[in-house]
Protein backbone atom coordinates (compact mmCIF):
# COMPACT_ATOMS: atom_id res chain seq x y z
CA UNK A 1 0.00 0.00 0.00
CA UNK A 2 2.82 2.39 0.81
CA UNK A 3 4.36 1.92 -2.62
CA UNK A 4 1.01 2.64 -4.24
CA UNK A 5 0.60 5.81 -2.16
CA UNK A 6 4.13 7.13 -2.48
CA UNK A 7 3.81 9.07 -5.73
CA UNK A 8 0.54 10.65 -4.64
CA UNK A 9 2.02 11.45 -1.24
CA UNK A 10 4.98 13.21 -2.80
CA UNK A 11 2.90 15.55 -4.87
CA UNK A 12 0.71 16.58 -1.97
CA UNK A 13 3.77 17.08 0.19
CA UNK A 14 4.44 19.82 -2.31
CA UNK A 15 0.85 20.70 -1.38
CA UNK A 16 -1.11 19.27 -4.26
CA UNK A 17 -2.28 15.70 -4.86
CA UNK A 18 -2.77 14.81 -8.52
CA UNK A 19 -3.84 11.21 -7.93
CA UNK A 20 -0.94 9.49 -9.64
CA UNK A 21 -2.07 6.19 -8.16
CA UNK A 22 -5.74 6.79 -8.97
CA UNK A 23 -6.09 3.59 -11.00
CA UNK A 24 -4.73 1.47 -8.15
CA UNK A 25 -7.11 2.48 -5.36
CA UNK A 26 -10.81 2.03 -4.84
CA UNK A 27 -12.85 4.92 -6.30
CA UNK A 28 -16.19 6.33 -5.30
CA UNK A 29 -18.19 8.56 -7.66
CA UNK A 30 -19.15 11.87 -6.10
CA UNK A 31 -20.65 15.11 -7.38
CA UNK A 32 -18.07 17.58 -8.57
CA UNK A 33 -18.28 20.84 -6.59
CA UNK A 34 -18.79 24.09 -8.45
CA UNK A 35 -15.87 26.54 -8.26
CA UNK A 36 -16.31 29.32 -5.73
CA UNK A 37 -15.74 32.92 -6.78
CA UNK A 38 -13.42 35.08 -4.70
CA UNK A 39 -15.29 38.16 -3.52
CA UNK A 40 -14.26 41.71 -2.92
CA UNK A 41 -14.27 45.88 0.52
CA UNK A 42 -14.98 49.35 2.15
CA UNK A 43 -13.75 51.41 5.04
CA UNK A 44 -16.37 50.60 7.67
CA UNK A 45 -16.17 48.32 10.71
CA UNK A 46 -15.54 44.73 9.76
CA UNK A 47 -16.21 41.64 11.77
CA UNK A 48 -14.97 38.14 12.45
CA UNK A 49 -14.65 35.52 9.77
CA UNK A 50 -17.60 33.39 8.80
CA UNK A 51 -18.15 29.68 8.73
CA UNK A 52 -16.61 27.12 11.10
CA UNK A 53 -14.91 24.16 9.41
CA UNK A 54 -16.70 20.89 9.90
CA UNK A 55 -15.01 18.67 12.46
CA UNK A 56 -14.12 15.08 11.59
CA UNK A 57 -11.65 12.49 12.87
CA UNK A 58 -9.19 13.37 10.08
CA UNK A 59 -9.31 17.14 10.50
CA UNK A 60 -8.01 19.40 13.26
CA UNK A 61 -10.88 19.97 15.68
CA UNK A 62 -11.66 23.49 16.81
CA UNK A 63 -12.61 24.43 20.34
CA UNK A 64 -16.16 25.43 21.31
CA UNK A 65 -14.94 29.00 21.88
CA UNK A 66 -13.37 29.22 18.42
CA UNK A 67 -16.53 27.76 16.93
CA UNK A 68 -18.59 30.39 18.78
CA UNK A 69 -16.36 33.20 17.47
CA UNK A 70 -16.69 31.92 13.91
CA UNK A 71 -20.47 31.71 14.23
CA UNK A 72 -20.66 35.37 15.24
CA UNK A 73 -19.23 36.03 11.79
CA UNK A 74 -22.31 34.45 10.21
CA UNK A 75 -24.68 36.76 12.10
CA UNK A 76 -22.40 39.75 11.48
CA UNK A 77 -22.41 39.10 7.73
CA UNK A 78 -26.18 38.59 7.61
CA UNK A 79 -26.78 41.86 9.48
CA UNK A 80 -24.28 43.74 7.29
CA UNK A 81 -25.75 42.43 4.04
CA UNK A 82 -29.25 43.59 5.00
CA UNK A 83 -27.94 46.99 6.11
CA UNK A 84 -28.94 46.62 9.77
CA UNK A 85 -26.58 48.96 11.62
CA UNK A 86 -27.96 48.16 15.08
CA UNK A 87 -27.57 44.41 14.57
CA UNK A 88 -24.01 44.81 13.28
CA UNK A 89 -23.07 47.09 16.19
CA UNK A 90 -24.48 44.54 18.65
CA UNK A 91 -21.47 42.34 17.86
CA UNK A 92 -19.20 44.93 19.56
CA UNK A 93 -18.67 45.63 23.25
CA UNK A 94 -20.12 48.87 24.58
CA UNK A 95 -16.62 50.40 24.72
CA UNK A 96 -15.26 48.86 21.51
CA UNK A 97 -12.91 50.66 19.16
CA UNK A 98 -12.63 50.56 15.40
CA UNK A 99 -9.60 51.98 13.58
CA UNK A 100 -9.61 52.18 9.77
CA UNK A 101 -6.46 51.82 7.68
CA UNK A 102 -6.61 55.59 7.17
CA UNK A 103 -6.23 56.09 10.93
CA UNK A 104 -9.83 57.23 11.44
CA UNK A 105 -11.03 55.88 14.82
CA UNK A 106 -14.43 55.26 16.35
CA UNK A 107 -14.87 54.60 20.05
CA UNK A 108 -17.91 52.96 21.64
CA UNK A 109 -20.80 50.93 20.25
CA UNK A 110 -23.05 54.00 19.68
CA UNK A 111 -20.42 55.71 17.50
CA UNK A 112 -19.88 52.52 15.50
CA UNK A 113 -23.62 52.10 14.97
CA UNK A 114 -24.00 55.73 13.89
CA UNK A 115 -21.19 55.41 11.36
CA UNK A 116 -22.64 52.17 10.00
CA UNK A 117 -26.11 53.65 9.65
CA UNK A 118 -24.73 56.57 7.64
CA UNK A 119 -22.68 54.22 5.48
CA UNK A 120 -25.61 51.87 4.73
CA UNK A 121 -27.84 54.83 3.84
CA UNK A 122 -25.27 56.24 1.43
CA UNK A 123 -24.26 52.84 0.00
CA UNK A 124 -27.28 50.55 -0.30
CA UNK A 125 -26.75 47.03 -1.55
CA UNK A 126 -23.16 46.55 -0.41
CA UNK A 127 -22.25 42.97 0.60
CA UNK A 128 -19.38 41.85 2.79
CA UNK A 129 -17.22 38.72 2.67
CA UNK A 130 -14.77 37.91 5.45
CA UNK A 131 -11.98 35.35 5.24
CA UNK A 132 -10.15 34.15 8.33
CA UNK A 133 -6.42 33.52 8.53
CA UNK A 134 -6.09 32.60 12.21
CA UNK A 135 -7.78 32.73 15.60
CA UNK A 136 -5.51 32.41 18.62
CA UNK A 137 -6.38 32.60 22.31
CA UNK A 138 -3.98 34.84 24.21
CA UNK A 139 -5.63 34.32 27.62
CA UNK A 140 -8.89 32.87 28.99
CA UNK A 141 -11.70 34.94 27.54
CA UNK A 142 -9.50 36.86 25.06
CA UNK A 143 -8.85 35.88 21.42
CA UNK A 144 -7.04 37.51 18.49
CA UNK A 145 -8.26 37.08 14.94
CA UNK A 146 -6.48 37.95 11.68
CA UNK A 147 -8.21 37.94 8.33
CA UNK A 148 -9.31 39.91 5.29
CA UNK A 149 -12.56 41.47 4.13
CA UNK A 150 -13.98 42.22 0.72
CA UNK A 151 -17.07 44.27 -0.08
CA UNK A 152 -18.91 43.96 -3.39
CA UNK A 153 -20.62 46.95 -5.00
CA UNK A 154 -23.98 46.52 -6.76
CA UNK A 155 -23.13 49.24 -9.30
CA UNK A 156 -20.05 47.43 -10.63
CA UNK A 157 -17.46 49.61 -8.88
CA UNK A 158 -14.28 47.57 -8.30
CA UNK A 159 -14.27 45.96 -4.84
CA UNK A 160 -11.81 47.00 -2.13
CA UNK A 161 -9.98 44.51 0.07
CA UNK A 162 -8.47 45.11 3.50
CA UNK A 163 -6.74 43.06 6.14
CA UNK A 164 -7.87 43.29 9.74
CA UNK A 165 -6.93 42.28 13.26
CA UNK A 166 -9.78 41.82 15.75
CA UNK A 167 -9.74 41.30 19.51
CA UNK A 168 -12.61 39.22 20.90
CA UNK A 169 -13.56 39.12 24.58
CA UNK A 170 -16.03 36.87 26.36
CA UNK A 171 -18.68 38.90 28.17
CA UNK A 172 -21.31 37.04 30.22
CA UNK A 173 -20.71 33.92 28.12
CA UNK A 174 -20.95 35.74 24.78
CA UNK A 175 -18.03 36.55 22.47
CA UNK A 176 -17.98 40.22 21.42
CA UNK A 177 -15.50 42.33 19.44
CA UNK A 178 -13.55 44.74 21.63
CA UNK A 179 -11.27 46.13 18.92
CA UNK A 180 -10.90 46.01 15.14
CA UNK A 181 -8.01 47.53 13.20
CA UNK A 182 -7.90 47.50 9.42
CA UNK A 183 -4.57 47.33 7.60
CA UNK A 184 -3.80 48.49 4.11
CA UNK A 185 -2.57 45.52 2.09
CA UNK A 186 0.47 47.47 0.94
CA UNK A 187 1.49 48.22 4.52
CA UNK A 188 2.38 44.60 5.27
CA UNK A 189 5.28 43.27 3.17
CA UNK A 190 4.87 39.99 1.34
CA UNK A 191 7.86 38.55 3.20
CA UNK A 192 6.14 39.25 6.53
CA UNK A 193 3.07 37.32 5.44
CA UNK A 194 5.13 34.38 4.16
CA UNK A 195 6.82 34.16 7.58
CA UNK A 196 3.65 32.52 8.87
CA UNK A 197 4.90 29.33 7.16
CA UNK A 198 8.57 29.78 8.09
CA UNK A 199 8.44 26.59 10.19
CA UNK A 200 8.42 24.65 6.89
CA UNK A 201 11.94 25.89 6.08
CA UNK A 202 14.57 23.13 6.13
CA UNK A 203 15.08 19.59 4.80
CA UNK A 204 12.43 16.99 5.65
CA UNK A 205 12.21 13.23 5.08
CA UNK A 206 9.70 10.39 5.37
CA UNK A 207 11.34 6.96 5.05
CA UNK A 208 9.32 3.80 4.46
CA UNK A 209 10.20 0.18 3.75
CA UNK A 210 10.10 0.67 -0.04
CA UNK A 211 10.09 4.42 -0.65
CA UNK A 212 11.63 7.65 0.56
CA UNK A 213 10.01 11.06 0.25
CA UNK A 214 12.13 14.16 0.85
CA UNK A 215 11.44 17.84 0.48
CA UNK A 216 13.36 20.99 1.13
CA UNK A 217 11.99 24.47 1.75
CA UNK A 218 13.87 27.77 1.62
CA UNK A 219 13.07 31.49 1.28
CA UNK A 220 13.87 33.04 -2.12
CA UNK A 221 13.66 36.51 -3.70
CA UNK A 222 14.56 38.24 -0.44
CA UNK A 223 11.95 36.24 1.43
CA UNK A 224 9.07 37.20 -0.86
CA UNK A 225 8.41 33.52 -1.59
CA UNK A 226 9.09 30.12 -0.07
CA UNK A 227 10.40 27.57 -2.57
CA UNK A 228 9.69 23.90 -1.81
CA UNK A 229 11.26 21.12 -3.86
CA UNK A 230 10.40 17.45 -3.40
CA UNK A 231 11.67 14.06 -4.58
CA UNK A 232 10.21 10.55 -4.37
CA UNK A 233 12.71 7.68 -4.43
CA UNK A 234 11.91 4.00 -4.93
CA UNK A 235 14.56 1.30 -5.04
CA UNK A 236 17.18 4.03 -4.81
CA UNK A 237 16.10 5.99 -7.88
CA UNK A 238 14.08 9.15 -8.35
CA UNK A 239 10.59 8.48 -9.70
CA UNK A 240 9.15 11.97 -9.31
CA UNK A 241 10.36 15.46 -8.54
CA UNK A 242 8.56 18.76 -8.31
CA UNK A 243 8.56 22.29 -6.98
CA UNK A 244 6.17 24.70 -5.33
CA UNK A 245 6.21 28.45 -4.69
CA UNK A 246 4.33 29.86 -1.73
CA UNK A 247 3.57 33.58 -1.76
CA UNK A 248 1.21 36.28 -0.57
CA UNK A 249 -1.68 37.27 -2.86
CA UNK A 250 -2.39 40.98 -2.21
CA UNK A 251 -5.64 40.82 -4.21
CA UNK A 252 -7.36 38.25 -1.99
CA UNK A 253 -5.27 38.77 1.15
CA UNK A 254 -4.29 35.09 1.35
CA UNK A 255 -1.25 32.85 1.12
CA UNK A 256 -1.24 30.92 -2.15
CA UNK A 257 0.74 28.01 -3.56
CA UNK A 258 1.69 27.21 -7.18
CA UNK A 259 2.90 23.64 -7.77
CA UNK A 260 4.50 21.78 -10.70
CA UNK A 261 5.66 18.15 -10.92
CA UNK A 262 8.14 16.44 -13.22
CA UNK A 263 5.38 14.43 -14.94
CA UNK A 264 3.66 17.60 -16.20
CA UNK A 265 0.96 18.10 -13.57
CA UNK A 266 0.33 21.53 -12.11
CA UNK A 267 -2.02 23.26 -9.69
CA UNK A 268 -2.58 26.12 -7.27
CA UNK A 269 -4.10 26.40 -3.83
CA UNK A 270 -4.95 28.60 -0.86
CA UNK A 271 -3.56 28.19 2.65
CA UNK A 272 -5.49 28.81 5.86
CA UNK A 273 -4.62 28.19 9.48
CA UNK A 274 -6.57 25.99 11.92
CA UNK A 275 -4.93 25.92 15.34
CA UNK A 276 -1.53 24.23 15.07
CA UNK A 277 -2.34 23.03 11.54
CA UNK A 278 -2.23 24.67 8.15
CA UNK A 279 -4.77 23.54 5.56
CA UNK A 280 -4.09 23.83 1.83
CA UNK A 281 -7.03 23.48 -0.56
CA UNK A 282 -5.79 22.96 -4.13
CA UNK A 283 -7.13 22.60 -7.67
CA UNK A 284 -5.21 21.68 -10.79
CA UNK A 285 -4.58 19.38 -13.72
CA UNK A 286 -2.99 15.91 -13.83
CA UNK A 287 -0.27 15.04 -16.36
CA UNK A 288 -2.91 13.36 -18.56
CA UNK A 289 -5.22 16.39 -18.56
CA UNK A 290 -7.73 15.48 -15.84
CA UNK A 291 -9.03 18.03 -13.36
CA UNK A 292 -8.18 17.33 -9.74
CA UNK A 293 -8.71 18.85 -6.32
CA UNK A 294 -7.70 18.00 -2.78
CA UNK A 295 -6.97 19.23 0.71
CA UNK A 296 -3.65 18.81 2.54
CA UNK A 297 -3.34 19.15 6.31
CA UNK A 298 0.11 20.05 7.66
CA UNK A 299 0.47 20.01 11.45
CA UNK A 300 3.42 21.41 13.39
CA UNK A 301 4.40 18.94 16.15
CA UNK A 302 7.75 20.36 17.25
CA UNK A 303 10.70 22.08 15.52
CA UNK A 304 11.88 18.71 14.21
CA UNK A 305 8.58 16.96 13.41
CA UNK A 306 5.44 17.62 11.37
CA UNK A 307 2.56 15.46 10.16
CA UNK A 308 0.77 15.52 6.84
CA UNK A 309 -2.46 14.04 5.49
CA UNK A 310 -4.41 14.34 2.22
CA UNK A 311 -8.22 14.40 2.42
CA UNK A 312 -11.16 15.18 0.11
CA UNK A 313 -9.13 14.26 -2.96
CA UNK A 314 -10.93 13.97 -6.31
CA UNK A 315 -9.83 13.31 -9.89
CA UNK A 316 -12.46 14.09 -12.54
CA UNK A 317 -15.13 13.84 -9.85
CA UNK A 318 -13.91 10.44 -8.60
CA UNK A 319 -13.44 10.49 -4.82
CA UNK A 320 -10.16 9.04 -3.57
CA UNK A 321 -9.63 7.59 -0.08
CA UNK A 322 -8.04 9.86 2.53
CA UNK A 323 -4.40 9.00 3.15
CA UNK A 324 -3.03 7.91 6.53
CA UNK A 325 -1.35 10.56 8.64
CA UNK A 326 2.34 10.67 7.66
CA UNK A 327 5.09 11.88 9.98
CA UNK A 328 8.02 13.82 8.55
CA UNK A 329 11.20 14.62 10.44
CA UNK A 330 13.98 17.05 9.73
CA UNK A 331 16.70 15.39 7.69
CA UNK A 332 19.89 15.00 9.74
CA UNK A 333 23.01 16.68 8.30
CA UNK A 334 25.26 14.54 6.16
CA UNK A 335 28.81 13.50 7.05
CA UNK A 336 31.47 16.21 7.01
Amino acid sequence: MRTVMALSVAVVLAAFCFGVAADKVEKQKVAKPAPKAEPAAEKVPRGPATGAPAASPTRPAISPDEDAIRKTGDTFTAAYDRGDAAAVAAHFTTSAEYVAETGQALYGRPAIEQQLAAFFKANPGRKIKTSIDAIRFVSPGVAMEDGSTTITHPDGVPPETSLYTAVHVKVDGQWLVASVRDHDLEQRPHSEQVQQLAWLVGDWIDEGPDSVVVFSCKPVDNGTFLLREFTVKMAGRDVMTGSQRIGWDPLTGRLRAWTFDSHGGHGEGIWRRAGESWILRSNGVTPDGKTASGTSIFTFVNPHTMTWQAVDHEVEGLRMPDTPIFKLVRKPPGPM
